[in-house]
C-alpha cells in the first residue's frame, strides 16, 4: 500500500479547497459559469471527507467485532453481543454484514466522486447506474464507462481482491451466505471463520463473472495461501487493496481536475 486511504482523503480535501479558491477567483471571467458548475460537482465532495473518515472508523469497529470472536464462546456456544449473548453463528453473520456494508458504502461513495472526472458522460449522468467501484472501474465493460484507457490498470492491479470482496458481499447480503451449501464451514465457534469448499468455489466463480481473474492482482501483496482457512484474512487483504485503488482513483481524479483548471486559468 502506498499511502493510507485516510491520508489520501485528507490530501483530496486540501486539493479541492485550492480548486474552490481558483473557481471563486476566476468564475465568469477565465472560467465559464456553466463550466464552473461542473467543477463544483466535484469540489463539494470536500464537505463529505469527514463522513468518509467516519465510515472508515465504523468499518474498523465492525472488523474488531470479528477479531477473536470464536475465543469468547462459552459452553453453549454463545458469544457477547451488546448487553447479552447470542449463538456464535448469529454474531458472526451480523458482524460480517456490518463490515461489508461499511466497506462498500465507502467504496461507492469515493468511486462516485472519482467518476465525475474519469467516467464518460453517458455513464456519469445515468441515475440508475451511478459510478461505482466494481461496475465502472473493474468490470469487463470498463472501456465503455471510463474515459481513459490508463484506468485499465485498476482492473489489472486490483480487480481480483475487489471482485472477491464484492462476490462475498453479494453472497452474504442477497443469499444469506447459503446457495447450494453453506458459505462457512460450520456454525459453531470451533469452525471460527473457515470457509467451506462449496462456499469458496461459489465466490470465485461469481467474481469471475465480473470480468476479473486471479492474475488481476499485484505481485507480493500477501494474498492468503489458503484463503478458505479464515475469511478475516481474505477481508483484510481485500480492504488493503481496495483502499489503495480508491485512493489512487480519487487522488488521480482531483489532481487531474486541478491541473486542467490551472491550465484553463493560465496558472500552468
Amino acid at each position: 500500500m502506498s499511502k493510507p486511504l485516510d491520508e489520501r482523503l485528507r490530501q483530496v480535501r486540501d486539493d479541492l479547497a485550492k480548486l474552490e479558491i481558483i473557481l471563486t477567483t476566476h468564475s465568469g471571467s477565465k472560467v465559464a459559469s456553466e463550466a464552473a458548475d461542473e467543477f463544483k460537482k466535484v469540489t463539494v465532495f470536500a464537505n463529505d471527507i469527514d463522513h468518509c473518515l467516519r465510515i472508515m472508523q465504523a468499518r474498523t469497529v465492525a472488523r474488531n467485532l470479528l477479531a477473536g470472536l470464536e475465543g469468547t464462546a462459552d459452553s453453549d456456544d454463545t458469544v457477547p453481543v451488546g448487553a447479552g449473548r447470542a449463538k456464535f453463528h448469529f454474531v458472526r453473520f451480523l458482524g460480517v454484514q456490518a463490515y461489508l456494508a461499511s466497506e462498500w458504502a465507502l467504496a461507492d461513495r469515493i468511486a462516485g466522486v472519482a467518476g465525475q472526472v474519469l467516467c464518460v458522460p453517458n455513464q456519469l449522468n445515468n441515475e440508475k447506474s451511478p459510478p461505482q467501484l466494481l461496475s465502472h472501474f473493474v468490470s469487463s465493460e470498463l472501456e465503455k464507462k471510463t474515459a481513459a484507457v490508463t484506468f485499465l490498470s485498476v482492473r489489472r492491479s486490483f480487480g481480483w481482491p475487489i471482485g472477491i470482496s464484492y462476490a462475498i458481499r453479494n453472497h452474504i447480503f442477497h443469499d444469506g451466505g447459503r446457495y447450494k451449501g453453506d458459505f462457512f464451514d460450520g456454525d459453531t465457534a470451533a469452525s471460527a471463520f473457515a470457509i467451506s469448499d462449496q462456499g469458496w468455489d461459489f465466490v470465485v466463480k461469481r467474481a469471475k463473472t465480473y470480468g476479473v481473474e486471479p492474475a488481476h492482482h499485484r505481485a507480493g501483496t500477501g494474498w492468503p495461501v489458503t484463503p478458505r482457512a479464515d475469511l478475516r484474512l481474505v477481508l483484510d487483504v481485500c480492504e488493503r487493496e481496495m483502499d489503495d485503488a480508491l485512493g489512487i482513483l480519487v487522488g488521480s481524479a482531483t489532481r487531474t481536475l486541478g491541473s486542467h483548471l490551472a491550465y484553463v486559468v493560465g496558472e500552468l
